[in-house]
């Protein structure tokens, strides 16, 4: 199928390597419409930040918003005010065994946003080998309170740089009540149906975790922010991916467990630093409040991202990759 083209309400970000990112340091005012000084000077940007390119109720308590960072490069964002009536929602279909690998049907980021008459979606976890219709399924997934695909502690070796032994990856997670929640966590050894979290990407083993209570939950990675702190733990993941390339994050703001906005979003190139700036910079601003937790879903090739406005679906990046995992936004009263 053709992918949708971009509509004039986003610019067509493209993909250039080795931008400055601008930080979202404006006055509140200037937030809503201004363009950014210099941001076409073709000089290193200094913290003066591009206002959005767009700004668009999608629905009650869900704003699109289309931010320019440089010449050629954007981040594409849901914003979802989580008192106000949006929600976020882990979605697939079919899941099953096949061939002794969990899968569940593929769609494209539109596809599922039409499945799920929602209002955005995005692409979810990593995804391994096809299935026909359906691709493997990677990492943690958590259905209603069952756990579907195990992500037990993994084993990795050391370098000059990183030490040998136990990691666990990032997750995202939604309470019963779509409360979400981003911890790093692996499936307990003892007790694959229980969900362990922990304080560190590299634990000493299963007694460093807790029960993490989770309705729905997707594993992916890498963390860039938590508590508040910057802490981009790629390299203690294991999923270093130097270099500014298309990425889909999450990200909420807010007291822990208690969650107040909800970003779901793209960037057509940047770094996994920059990101992490990026968003500490963007709640302050867009909110007046800190970013709390942010992590990574899957990227490259498989960022995508899909929104409903009064128009109809428009996509600001369609790569035609379909994924058997994604997050959809809906109004509060769907899912």
């Amino acid at each position: 199928m053709e992918p949708v083209r971009n509509q004039p309400f986003r610019r067509p970000y493209g993909r250039r390597r080795g931008f400055a990112i601008l930080s979202l340091i404006i006055a509140p005012a200037c937030f809503a419409g201004c363009t950014s000084p210099g941001a076409s000077a073709g000089k290193t940007a200094t913290p003066e930040a591009a206002a959005p390119q767009s700004r668009v109720t999608l629905g009650a308590g869900v704003t699109y918003v289309a931010l320019p960072i440089g010449a050629n490069e954007g981040v594409n964002l849901l914003d979802i005010d989580l008192g106000a009536g949006g929600r976020a929602v882990i979605t697939t279909s079919n899941v099953r065994l096949a061939g002794g690998e969990v899968v569940g049907d593929s769609l494209l980021p539109r596809e599922w946003l039409d499945k799920r008459k929602a209002l955005g979606a995005v692409n979810g976890g990593y995804f391994g080998r096809d299935h026909s219709d359906a691709k493997e399924i990677i990492g943690l997934l958590v259905q209603g309170g069952r756990v579907r695909h195990t992500a037990p502690l993994l084993t990795g070796h050391g370098s000059a740089t990183l030490s040998a032994g136990q990691y666990v990856r990032s997750a995202f997670g939604l309470s019963a009540n779509g409360t979400p929640s981003i911890v790093w966590a692996a499936t307990d050894p003892a007790n694959p149906q229980r969900v362990l979290q922990y304080d560190s990407p590299t634990p000493s083993g299963p007694s460093d975790g807790v029960p993490w209570r989770i309705h729905n939950a997707v594993g992916c990675g890498p963390m860039l922010i938590h508590n508040g702190a910057i802490v981009v733990t790629d390299r203690k993941e294991r999923l270093a991916s130097d270099g500014a390339l298309p990425r889909t994050f999450l990200a909420y703001d807010g007291a822990p467990g208690r969650p107040r906005h909800l970003l779901v979003g793209i960037a057509s190139a940047i770094t996994f630093a920059d990101l992490a700036q990026f968003l500490t910079a963007y709640f302050p601003k867009a909110h007046g409040t800190r970013a709390e937790a942010a992590m990574c879903l899957d990227g490259g090739a498989s960022t995508q991202m899909s929104v409903r406005d009064a128009s109809g679906v428009q996509s600001p990046r369609d790569t035609g990759v379909t994924v058997p995992t994604s997050i959809v936004v809906t109004p509060s009263n769907r899912g």
